[in-house]
């Protein structure tokens, strides 16, 4: 409760970084969002315009730890997993005593805003071919040794028929397949293995599923019951949010995805 409040307090003495203010090379255009370390902000190249991702450290996380290891955490998975659907990093800098990066700007609609603000919806065969363009993603950063561990629907983009992928500010290195003890549902998603992104991959799978599911009665169901889906995507939501024993590969998910897929072809 206390750190609820030191949070807070700390939050409230963040100053907003004004349109037009000027960062080394990089006006400032607009606040684009807040997480959990970091203050991201979109900017313009002052010389050819180019539109870019200015991320800056958060007021609290200067005072309650090492600020710089989340933002060299983030510039070394950038910089190491170098892929066209993944943010590429430009530069980083101090401004002021802040630290921050640059990074490119993707273009796209993150699924939050596609299926709550534009109200998609995707049918079951629509959500597995999207699922995985994901997973072949997910894939690449895996091969390169990474986790990205926030594969929330804020974090997905879609653009063009195409998927990106950004916020990479808790993604670590692997340690493996891990301990096989069990954990609580929110610890799924910060194992430091693959199969903390397939626990994410399984839910953003579910809430594809959902944007075309309308309700028949106010009485709250688990999936299973409420979505009507062949037997094949139900063992992958299975397996993926470790009901049924989990996934360890992913070339292991990627060839049951395909299968649903021909399967409902």
């Amino acid at each position: 409760m206390f750190v609820g409040i030191f949070r807070k307090l700390i939050d409230s003495m963040e100053r907003t970084w004004k349109n037009g203010l000027k960062i080394d090379n990089y006006d400032v255009k607009q606040l684009i969002g807040k997480g959990s370390y970091g203050t991201a902000y979109l900017v313009n190249h002052q010389e050819n315009g180019k539109p870019a991702v200015l991320k800056r450290i958060r007021p609290y996380k200067k005072l309650v730890g090492n600020s710089m290891n989340y933002l060299e955490n983030e510039m070394n998975a950038l910089n190491d997993l170098s892929h066209p659907q993944i943010p590429a990093l430009y530069a980083k800098g101090e401004y002021k005593g802040t630290p921050y990066f640059v990074m490119e700007w993707k273009n796209g609609k993150n699924f939050e805003q596609l299926i709550f603000g534009e109200e998609q919806s995707y049918s079951e065969l629509e959500s597995l071919q999207i699922t995985a363009k994901l997973m072949n993603l997910v894939q690449w950063i895996h091969r390169k040794g990474y986790i990205h561990r926030d594969l929330r629907i804020p974090n997905i983009l879609f653009y063009k028929n195409e998927i990106s992928v950004v916020d990479f500010g808790l993604a670590c290195l692997q340690e493996g397949i891990g301990s096989g003890k069990h954990k609580i549902h929110k610890d799924y998603m910060r194992e430091k293995t693959v199969k903390s992104d397939f626990y994410a991959v399984g839910h953003f799978l579910l809430f594809l599923l959902y944007s075309s599911f309308e309700p028949s009665t106010k009485k709250e169901k688990s999936w299973e019951e409420e979505l009507s889906l062949s037997n094949k995507t139900k063992r992958i939501l299975r397996r993926l949010l470790q009901i049924e024993r989990p996934y360890e590969d992913d070339n292991e998910v990627l060839n049951d995805l395909y299968a649903a897929i021909e399967f409902l072809k």
